[in-house]
């Protein structure tokens, strides 16, 4: 327990130090949709079941496997990206900065792969309204 409080006090204090993550210009207006939606854009949010977290609300595995497709970004301006990547795995998607959650988002739409655009939108479908 007081592992875990170290840990996310760790995430957020390096937080000032994480870029801003640009989304394409091509998931821009989908990025805000889907965010407004899922969690009225709040990166904090946690749906009443307690499965879904984040400003996209992605379930803890979605979440997960994301930090694998991030690590190129990371690499950019964190000195122990593995380290930093296997932290973000022992947290809740609510607990990550900002950045951090819309860089998995366009890893999810990218499909793992920029030349693959949209290959995940299937994993936003539905909800209060459509994107």
């Amino acid at each position: 327990m007081i592992l875990d409080a170290v840990l996310v006090t760790a995430l957020y204090l390096g937080s000032r130090d994480i870029p801003e993550f640009p989304i394409p210009t091509h998931y821009q207006e989908y990025a805000e949709c889907v965010a407004m939606r899922e969690s009225s854009g709040s990166p904090f949010a946690v749906n009443p079941t307690g499965k879904y977290r984040g400003k996209y609300q992605f379930n803890d595995e979605l979440a997960d496997g994301t930090t694998y497709h991030i690590k190129d970004w990371v690499k950019t301006w964190h000195p122990k990206p593995k380290k930093y990547l296997a932290a973000l795995r022992r947290q809740p998607m609510n607990k990550w900065p900002e950045p951090v959650q819309d860089a998995a988002f366009v890893a999810v739409l990218d499909g793992h792969d920029q030349e693959k655009r949209w290959a995940g939108k299937a994993h936003f479908a539905g909800g209060r309204w459509y994107c």
